[in-house]
């Protein structure tokens, strides 16, 4: 009996061909077994996106590692696997664009605008002396305006969010890069990583979002944290750093990559405007 994938001489009694992996299929196609193949090929035990997300969890640097070291088949290829992630989490919010926005930026505390308008205050002589009455609608005014204007950003970066991270992909991993050292890891390698475990953290992020819908938006900002989580975790095990080590490589990279964020904030805000002022094209609308 020959393979029906690649023609190699198989015996009557295999169910995988020895040479190309297939499995034998005798039976004869049926709606029930495409069905079955569906859930199989979607939701079984072997998917390699599952095995993939089910090894990240527990063990991040296991997948990265092997990857690197040439286990191919037995991972989902990082891009693929960050693909999957985005392209989720892209549904997911822009189905729920206006509770995204919200949550976004309802993730800093009174006390963040506070400084914000206590700084605000020091520069503009009319704020200084005004009595506490007027102080408070001054600065419930300036904490509106503020929350605004990140609804605003966060509903632009949204349209744009698949584009978004990918050109940040880079730069995420030319700063892990610098950070955690070039020795063990070229950039490439170090790139992987950083597909693997932006990808989990975008699964994390979406299920997280789906939960705070139903109970409450504060579960939503725990992404952060468990983010910062999995990158530490996957770092001082791939790079063999004490726990000291590792914070404090990690506080550098969230350093460089908050000064980072800043500017790129700051550039999609200057093209926007010039985009509008110039020729008319408002990324807003």
């Amino acid at each position: 009996m020959s393979c029906k994938n690649c023609q190699y001489n198989i015996t009557e009694t295999a169910f995988y061909c020895q040479d190309c992996g297939a499995k034998v299929v005798t039976e004869r196609l049926t709606v029930k077994r495409m069905f079955l193949d569906f859930l199989d090929k979607v939701f079984g035990w072997d998917n390699t996106y599952l095995r993939t997300f089910r090894t990240m969890a527990v063990a991040p640097d296991k997948v990265a590692k092997d990857y690197i070291d040439g286990v191919r088949k037995k991972f989902m290829p990082p891009f693929t696997f960050l693909l999957i992630g985005l392209t989720i989490a892209t549904l997911v919010f822009n189905s729920f664009s206006d509770k995204y926005t919200e949550f976004s930026s309802g993730m800093f505390g009174e006390s963040f605008y506070r400084i914000q308008f206590d700084s605000a205050k020091e520069k503009n002589d009319s704020l200084k002396n005004l009595e506490s009455e007027n102080e408070q609608k001054a600065f419930e005014d300036f904490m509106q305006e503020q929350i605004e204007g990140q609804k605003k950003t966060q509903g632009m970066l949204l349209k744009y969010f698949n584009l978004s991270a990918f050109l940040l992909m880079p730069v995420y991993t030319f700063i892990a890069f610098l950070v955690f050292g070039r020795k063990k890891y070229n950039f490439a390698e170090h790139l992987v990583i950083n597909c693997y475990v932006q990808g989990l953290s975008m699964m994390t992020i979406t299920f997280l979002f789906i939960i705070a819908l139903m109970i409450h938006p504060y579960i939503f900002t725990s992404n952060v944290l468990i983010a910062i989580f999995y990158y530490s975790f996957t770092y001082k095990r791939l790079c063999n750093l004490s726990l000291g080590r590792t914070l404090w490589k990690f506080i550098k990279f969230l350093l460089i990559l908050i000064i980072t964020f800043i500017i790129f904030i700051l550039s999609i805000v200057i093209i926007g405007i010039i985009l509008d002022k110039v020729f008319g094209i408002n990324l807003l609308n």
